[in-house]
């Protein structure tokens, strides 16, 4: 019986493993999503623009604009390059922790 709780109890490191895993697939599904969102505008705006019969082509102007701000949410998210990743966030935390100590608030 002892051999069946232990099992189903996980170890601190591996909470730990799992907590940060389901945060990069959650992480990885809000780009995916944000991703399909971005070509199902593009798609949008080139075929607006086709049908309108003019010749002046704007419709790469949105595309620009809301791929700027799908890169910066990606770089965020994903932490692309080091700037926001795993490493940044532990770093942050365990500043905190030696600015206010293991006390619950900054007081």
């Amino acid at each position: 019986m002892s051999s069946s709780i232990s099992t189903q109890q996980a170890q601190p490191g591996q909470q730990d493993w799992r907590a940060e895993a389901r945060r990069w697939v959650r992480r990885q599904r809000i780009l995916y999503t944000m991703l399909g969102i971005y070509a199902v505008l593009s798609l949008m705006w080139f075929v607006i623009d086709m049908a309108d019969g003019t010749e002046n082509l704007w419709f790469f102007w949105p595309m620009f604009g809301t791929g700027i701000v799908v890169a910066v949410t990606s770089v965020v998210l994903l932490g692309v390059g080091g700037l926001f990743g795993a490493d940044w966030e532990t770093r942050q935390f365990e500043r905190y922790r030696q600015r206010y100590g293991d006390t619950d608030r900054p007081e």
